[in-house]
């Protein structure tokens, strides 16, 4: 295991950096089919591929502090044994930014902040109990917010099982692939629901469901709800 995840290095600049400059920084190895697990207390979160001439398999934990304020400590790296890294990012942080190396999935819990993936080439499955989540990947993510928007595109035309993106009190808009099959079911107890794929909904009082299949359906699943919002399910024109 510790030939698999290897911490390479860690790195603490002196507190008194400008707030836009990491003051703990870690980098190590994760290879493809591992879990990168990134927990945060109250953050923004901002998760990338690695960085432009770094190493497919190299992870990077990046923390900025608030203003000027004694920043707390560092994230915590861990491994689990069959489990990948876990990071847990503790007091208030101005950004935790990640990097997530190729083919790794990433799992974020987030207690308070909002939470950008964009172009991680693993899959990703998102908790945020307070704040916006947009997510942008060529594979598959799942969503969870308590109390925010949740914006999601995605690339894949597979998945297992059934996506569940979902909030409490907000907006959910998903994007998908125009030439995925799958069942939906759409639920909103107090909003609107709109989709560009060719289903039909029902309503009743303040709330409105939509139940089909989107090319067929399938083994695979799409559902969508929120108690106060709109959802919007649309399509994902694939490039030439």
């Amino acid at each position: 295991m510790q030939n698999r995840i290897a911490l390479l290095l860690l790195l603490l600049a002196p507190a008194g950096c400008a707030n836009e400059t990491p003051y703990a920084t870690t980098v190590g190895v994760l290879p493809p089919g591992e879990t990168l697990t990134v927990r945060v207390a109250n953050a923004t979160v901002s998760a990338f591929q690695p960085a432009a001439g770094q190493p497919g398999n190299r992870f990077a934990i990046a923390a900025t502090a608030v203003g000027k304020a004694s920043p707390p400590p560092a994230p915590r790296l861990r491994a689990v044994l069959g489990r990948g890294v876990t990071v847990d990012a503790e007091g208030p942080l101005a950004n935790l930014l990640v990097r997530v190396p190729d083919g790794v999935t990433l799992v974020v819990d987030s207690h308070q902040g909002d939470v950008h993936v964009t172009d991680i080439s693993g899959n990703a499955r998102i908790t945020a109990m307070q704040g916006d989540v947009q997510a942008m990947l060529p594979g598959y993510a799942e969503v969870k917010a308590g109390k925010g928007n949740v914006t999601v595109t995605m690339g894949s035309v597979g998945w297992p099982g059934t996506l569940h993106f979902s909030t409490g009190q907000g907006n959910v808009e998903v994007w998908i692939n125009e030439r995925a099959a799958f069942d939906v079911h759409l639920h909103t107890d107090r909003g609107t629901l709109f989709t560009d794929f060719d289903l039909r909904g029902t309503s009743q009082g303040g709330s409105e469901t939509i139940d089909g299949r989107v090319n067929g359906g399938g083994s695979h699943g799409i559902d969508i709800e929120t108690s106060a919002g709109t959802i919007r399910l649309l399509r994902l024109h694939p490039q030439a």
